[in-house]
């Protein structure tokens, strides 16, 4: 059999895309090298921009026990800090609980979700994978961070390797903890933040990214929390008090932060595929799902006969464009400014004395909805 459509990486913007299509009548296969549900390095928040568009989706959300977050907290290594609303709010919920949601939708929308299944080649619209070949007569790559088939179509980003200055480690944690419900809190360190919000089921994730720099040789994971991390007094806290769910993190490396080519002529791109945006000025999972929305619209206009390839790509890419060009500058700017601790306290301080400093950067990280009718 030929599909219309193949994707390869079941995530949010994979796994949206693959039901709107299925929704406008293609035939979609989605291959995802795990085996649903599984955990993955992800901050588990998504703001309210993409609410509608979950629940569009078919994402029961008072069901997953997702969890309303509506206040912020930040606190620096000299122990100030700062709290404000969130002037559009989000919600909590892990990866492991909505992606599975998400891919019993595709399979109840008719898509077939190889999971556990590995993509080791394409050529012409041909996949080899660890299930046998598949053919479909347009693929797109949701596979995340990077993959072998970046390798393989020796994408920009993967010729040019960024220096290793600029190279992050990212690590997640599902602990108990004692916090407020509604509020997500960012506690930086040493070239670094954490994260920690509730989701489902009355536990909390607990994220960080760190500069790759901050893992000496020898040292373990574990080592560098005690060592860079703990220098946070509240991290200290929470490191030593929260119970941790699991007995060891999710960790990836190699991360980084750049916006990249969004197709070719062997595949297009959505999600973290085709732009990671620093976690903290990018909303990333909401950016994943807004992305896969901008393109299902232009593949299928494609598919229907109504534009050519060519400007179903630059359609794609002019649209991605306008939705997150400003936050990527934004996110540059953020990142430095929170590995810069003088201008952290300096803008700590001034937040807090100008409360309205804190709702126009907030506001910054946050689209506004994207989905009709929200």
């Amino acid at each position: 059999m030929k599909y219309d459509v193949a994707i390869i990486g079941g995530g949010l913007a994979g796994l949206s895309m693959s039901i709107e299509l299925a929704r406008a009548g293609f035939s979609v296969v989605l291959f995802e090298k795990n085996t649903y549900p599984f955990h993955k390095v992800c901050g588990e928040y998504i703001s309210n921009e993409s609410v509608s568009y979950l629940q569009h989706l078919g994402a029961d959300l008072e069901a997953l026990d997702a969890k309303p977050i509506h206040r912020l907290r930040i606190t620096l290594t000299s122990g100030s800090s700062l709290q404000s609303q969130l002037p559009l709010g989000g919600i909590g919920i892990s990866r492991y609980a909505l992606d599975e949601a998400l891919a019993e939708r595709a399979r109840h929308e008719g898509v077939t979700v190889c999971d556990g299944t590995t993509v080791k080649n394409l050529s012409d619209g041909i996949l080899e994978t660890s299930a046998g070949a598949f053919e479909a007569s347009l693929v797109i790559g949701a596979h995340g961070k990077r993959s072998t088939i970046d390798k393989q179509l020796n994408r920009d980003f993967i010729q040019k390797p960024l220096p290793a200055s600029e190279n992050f480690i990212g690590v997640k944690y599902h602990v108990k903890a004692d916090l407020p419900q509604d509020l997500i809190e960012l506690h930086l360190f040493h070239e670094g933040y954490c994260g920690i919000s509730a989701i489902e089921g009355d536990r909390y994730c607990m994220c960080y990214l760190s500069k790759a720099s901050n893992l000496k040789k020898g040292m373990t994971i574990s080592d560098m929390e005690q060592l860079v991390l703990s220098r946070n007094p509240n991290l200290a806290d929470y490191f030593n008090r929260f119970e941790r769910l699991y007995d060891e993190p999710k960790v990836i490396s190699q991360v980084n932060f750049q916006n990249k080519e969004k197709g070719n002529s062997e595949v297009l791109f959505a999600g973290d595929a085709a732009g990671l945006i620093a976690p903290l000025s990018g909303n990333g999972m909401s950016m994943a799902l807004h992305s896969g929305y901008l393109l299902h619209q232009q593949v299928s206009a494609h598919l229907k006969g109504q534009i050519s390839a060519r400007e179903m790509t630059s359609n794609y890419e002019r649209d991605w464009q306008r939705a997150f060009g400003h936050r990527f500058s934004f996110a540059r700017w953020m990142q430095r400014a929170f590995f810069s601790p003088p201008l952290m306290e300096a803008l700590v301080q001034s937040a807090n004395f100008f409360p309205p400093l804190a709702t126009v950067m907030i506001k910054q990280t946050h689209g506004k909805p994207f989905f009709p009718g929200s």
